[in-house]
């Protein structure tokens, strides 16, 4: 059996997943979380940013010294703009044989990790425009398998769910609008918004009061009943970014339709009008319409995303 360290967010249950195929791909996995999700954690690095770094580069080094003298035939980091370069180079330094794999799941516009290019082997990421531009490997994002069997249950309401984090105040705001207008023409929208410290700032400072959001995750049986009990998803993407969500990937192989706002999608292999629906500027005027459409292909799988074969390429 191989080694592998992993290096990434907790986010969610996407990073658990990540290590559970890599066992099955025959890594036994040592992970580390890049950045601590306390609360008192995520409240300095709003209100005291320095005290934050320094703490957090404290974090890094010790977990370069947990592993210090361990032998690894690939490290992967799942981000990595959250290390200092001194840290990235003594723990390339300490795991010199290793193969250093790097992926990232946010644009260069959102976390500028260009600095760290020169010291990964594989360097991949979820978007198209800046694989093209800093000459990294695109690869989407992926579904991991408990979406890929998921049941279809009172799919009659043609119910809209959106599940996620307001990273931006343009999001909170796009889903404000798309929630009155769902209430305007009678249709079924649940919906679930994180909301950080850091956007709360931000949108109180912009004179909005969010009373729709919530500062903790979601309960796993309340987001599968919304995904099982919806036919549709609401993405919203940040404009800064080309790649796709989760949330376009996973509903994809989950046989929902798609409302988004990334208009690379209608050139993809997979795009249809019965599947997906492109709004620009916030116009939601087809919605319904669209959402009465049947699918042509109401089995595809989109295997290609599955999380099994979204590993393959980086480690398989």
């Amino acid at each position: 059996m191989k080694n592998l360290l992993l290096v990434g967010l907790r986010y969610h249950s996407y990073t658990d997943e990540i290590a559970k195929e890599l066992g099955a791909l025959g890594y036994r996995v040592s992970f580390h979380e890049i950045q601590p999700r306390s609360l008192a954690f995520k409240t300095m690095r709003v209100v005291t940013p320095g005290l934050y770094q320094r703490r957090l580069d404290r974090h890094h080094a010790r977990i370069i010294a947990h592993e210090s003298g361990r032998r690894y035939d690939v490290v992967m980091f799942i981000q990595v703009h959250q290390f200092s370069i001194a840290n990235i180079e003594e723990l390339k330094r300490q795991h010199a044989g290793s193969k250093f794999v790097l992926y990232n799941w946010d644009a260069v516009s959102n976390h500028d990790y260009r600095p760290y290019i020169k010291y990964f082997d594989q360097v991949y990421t979820f978007d198209p425009q800046d694989a093209i531009d800093y000459g990294v490997n695109y690869l989407p994002l992926f579904c991991i398998a408990p979406f890929q069997r998921l049941a279809k249950r009172r799919q009659d309401e043609r119910a809209i769910y959106f599940v996620g984090n307001i990273v931006s105040v343009q999001r909170y705001l796009a889903l404000r609008d798309f929630k009155r207008h769902c209430t305007r023409n009678g249709i079924k929208f649940h919906c679930f918004m994180a909301c950080s410290m850091l956007v709360l700032t931000r949108l109180l400072r912009r004179g909005i009061l969010p009373t729709d959001v919530s500062f903790g995750s979601i309960a796993h049986p309340e987001f599968i009943a919304m995904i099982e009990n919806s036919i549709a998803v609401f993405d919203f993407a940040n404009h800064q970014q080309t790649g796709y969500t989760m949330r376009t990937i996973e509903n994809l192989c989950a046989g929902k339709k798609l409302i988004t706002n990334n208009p690379r999608i209608v050139r993809e292999r997979f795009y249809s009008d019965d599947r997906i629906l492109l709004i620009d500027n916030l116009d939601f005027s087809e919605v319904k319409q669209f959402m009465e459409k049947e699918l042509a292909a109401p089995d595809e799988q989109f295997s290609d995303f599955h999380i099994q074969n979204f590993l393959k390429v980086m480690v398989g």
